[in-house]
């Protein structure tokens, strides 16, 4: 995807028509558009959501008023007034021309807008064709759950690994990758062709069967109904989640609160650590026990086993160099192997016949000799596993206490915050422990209906088992039969396809991640992408969480942006250079970027500014003049094929004029007119 044009008319903050030329050269993959503090870099950022997606982001105030407010205020009443968004680019060799479009009969002087119109058009070789499903085809180029990654605001990128945030990153590289397909044909399609072949089955194989068919239906009922309860307690986990970081984030910007805001939230991060690991710790435990708790219960069984063979073998009860053949023999010939004769009635042909009764046959004296060896190895098991349980135990008590340490300081923090003599300290104290106990109580819940989730694979595991193994002596019921078997074959492979890609395009994303962050950052942090798509951040390589700032939240953000637009382009090089089918989608994706250093000091400005043309083919940039200075204005324009000023225009008559040095020029950056609106100037490089 390679964006060539922005078009927006009357479009919010943009008075009339403006056009954003987003053609880039090798080499120099940059536009940049500056702009002060409420010139309209968001609108910008947005105006390319809207056409795309009709939807504008989260931070983006009365979102209802999409027409600018001067040519909404100069309509009569009666006239039509519009305002549109229209973004050119070009895609696998076609060119596609996306207009969203709203407009209304002016009938009050609040806008209350229609619903807006979508036109997609695509052209190929000097033809073009009016799309039918524009937004579906929109979705196939760039899917909704992948904007995050591409079309965002610098200053809000920790809230990608926030809240709800890693489940949706984890959707959205899924999507990236293709593994969505697989995780379709998973939760959905083999699914539900097991189910219509086995109920087909039912009423032909007899009463086994539906007995059989009858039961995995309940469980997979129970199961969906835990499944649906366990998203729901998610939802409640974000959202308590929320609540405790607004409650928590307004005590710190109280002066009196803050210190002790401070040291609780280094205390909950301790504190959430410790709880995970005592967590795992517990699971460790149950597993130990699930696996070989048996063995602890065979104590003293093993050693009699042991005493018995040997004492067995000591009377030569079971001897080792005898064989029974070989004992028959003798008694046949009626002469032992020294030569004595041994007929019937002797001492010595009794004697034969009472070993030849004690020999046993030769597995006979292998299996119990080798149950003498496993009898051994047995202890060796129960010491090991005893031992292993110890230290779990141990660690548990030691995660335990610092759990109980932690509590107890937060405690004492939250009693010192009771008494801040400010009005809504305690009231925000109240409604943050409310909500927080909400949160650990949900928490416990949903781990719960995961165990339960678990339990109900296993049995349903048995049951079609059971199914497959049971006989029948209908022809046709035994033809489905046999192909419920192989839908179940097929459903376990791709659950294993699906592991097996998921980890690999987590471990690749890991390491490009890694590679990103470590040419930013100034300090030894080391980040991680975990097995849940979580994107956590490491003081050493292998040790406690970071305290991350703001600015370091934002470096890992892009760090993981570049990260995934380095993925996706090499899926799409691999595809152009193979005509092999392959499930990854991958892409050529360009990035828009509000505010690309947020808080970030001047040290981390410099880094990023050189980071940023790397991240990817195309990156339109929007940002403002105290965001580039010195050798950041140096890095960005070196690497710019554009540049643009969103010049504010202001009614105010004592306002004071600015201007912008590029390129050793002034170019004008707010000036006085008529009324308030914003011209988009490109700037001549």
């Amino acid at each position: 995807m390679n964006l060539l044009k922005l078009t927006v008319e009357n479009f919010r903050v943009f008075h009339g028509r403006h056009v954003l030329k987003l053609d880039v050269t090798d080499g120099k993959p940059a536009v940049l558009i500056f702009g002060m503090n409420g010139a309209g870099k968001t609108t910008l950022l947005n105006a390319f959501t809207w056409a795309l997606y009709g939807t504008f982001t989260g931070d983006v105030e009365h979102q209802d008023r999409i027409i600018n407010d001067r040519a909404w205020a100069e309509a009569a009443f009666g006239a039509s007034v519009h305002a549109a968004s229209r973004l050119e680019f070009e895609h696998e060799g076609a060119l596609f021309t996306v207009l969203r479009e709203v407009r209304a009969v002016k009938a009050s002087e609040a806008q209350d807008l229609p619903r807006p119109t979508l036109a997609v058009t695509e052209t190929r070789h000097g033809e073009s064709i009016e799309v039918k499903n524009g937004q579906d085809r929109i979705e196939k180029i760039l899917p909704e759950g992948l904007r995050r990654f591409f079309l965002f605001n610098g200053e809000r990128m920790e809230r990608m690994f926030t809240g709800d945030g890693a489940g949706d990153v984890q959707d959205a590289i899924k999507t990236l990758m293709g593994l969505e397909i697989i995780e379709r044909a998973i939760g959905d399609h083999l699914p539900a062709a097991s189910r219509k072949l086995t109920a087909a089955a039912k009423k032909l194989g007899g009463g086994r069967l539906q007995q059989l068919a009858d039961a995995q239906e309940k469980v997979e009922q129970q199961k969906e109904a835990i499944r649906r309860e366990s998203l729901k307690l998610s939802e409640n986990i974000s959202a308590y989640k929320r609540e405790v970081d607004a409650a928590s984030k307004a005590l710190l910007e109280n002066g009196q609160a803050a210190p002790l805001q401070k040291r609780r939230v280094r205390l909950a991060k301790e504190l959430e650590q410790e709880k995970i690991r005592y967590q795992e710790l517990q699971e460790k435990h149950r597993r130990a026990l699930a696996e070989r708790g048996f063995i602890a219960f065979t104590s003293g069984v093993d050693q009699t086993v042991i005493d018995l063979a040997e004492g067995m073998r000591k009377r030569q009860e079971l001897p080792a160099g005898i064989q029974r053949d070989f004992i028959t023999g003798l008694l046949e010939d009626g002469y032992c192997m020294c030569g004595t004769p041994v007929p019937a009635g002797s001492a010595g042909h009794t004697a034969l016949l009472e070993r030849l009764e004690n020999a046993g046959l030769a597995d006979v004296q292998a299996r119990w000799m080798n149950l003498r060896g496993n009898a051994s190895r047995l202890i060796d098991a129960r010491k090991a596993l005893l031992e292993e349980l110890r230290e779990i135990s141990a660690e548990l008590q030691a995660v335990e206490a610092r759990i109980n340490d932690l509590d107890a300081e937060e405690t004492d923090i939250a009693r010192q915050l009771k008494g801040v003599d400010v009005v809504d300290v305690q009231k925000l104290e109240d409604r943050r422990k409310e909500y927080d106990d909400k949160r650990v109580e949900a928490l416990g819940a949903h781990r719960d209906a995961e165990r339960d989730m678990e339990r109900m694979e296993e049995e349903l595991t048995r049951l079609r088992r059971q199914f497959r193994a049971a006989k029948v002596e209908d022809a046709e019921a035994h033809r489905l039969q046999r192909q419920v078997a192989l839908v179940d074959e097929v459903l376990e492979a791709f659950r294993r396809i699906l592991d097996v890609r998921t980890a690999e395009v987590r471990g690749q994303l890991d390491a490009r991640v890694k590679g990103v962050f470590s040419r930013i950052c100034i300090k030894p942090f080391t980040p991680e992408l975990t097995p849940d798509f979580e994107l956590r951040l490491h003081a050493t390589a292998a040790g406690p969480a970071a305290i991350r700032s703001t600015g370091e939240n934002q470096i890992l953000g892009l760090s993981f942006v570049g990260a995934v637009s380095e993925m996706a382009k090499k899926i799409h090089d691999r595809k152009q250079k193979t005509d092999e089918a392959n499930l990854d989608e991958g892409g050529i994706y360009p990035v828009v970027m509000d505010a690309p250093f947020g808080n970030l000091d001047i040290e981390y400005q410099d880094q990023v500014a050189e980071s940023l043309p790397q991240l990817t083919s195309q990156i339109v940039t929007l940002l403002s003049q105290s965001q580039a200075r010195g050798r950041v204005l140096e890095h960005l324009q070196s690497a710019a094929s554009r540049v643009y000023v969103l010049r504010s225009v202001t009614s105010k008559e004592d306002a004071k004029e600015q201007t912008i040095t590029i390129n050793d020029r002034a170019v004008p950056y707010v000036t006085r007119g008529d009324f308030e609106h914003t011209v988009l100037e490109e700037v001549s490089l």
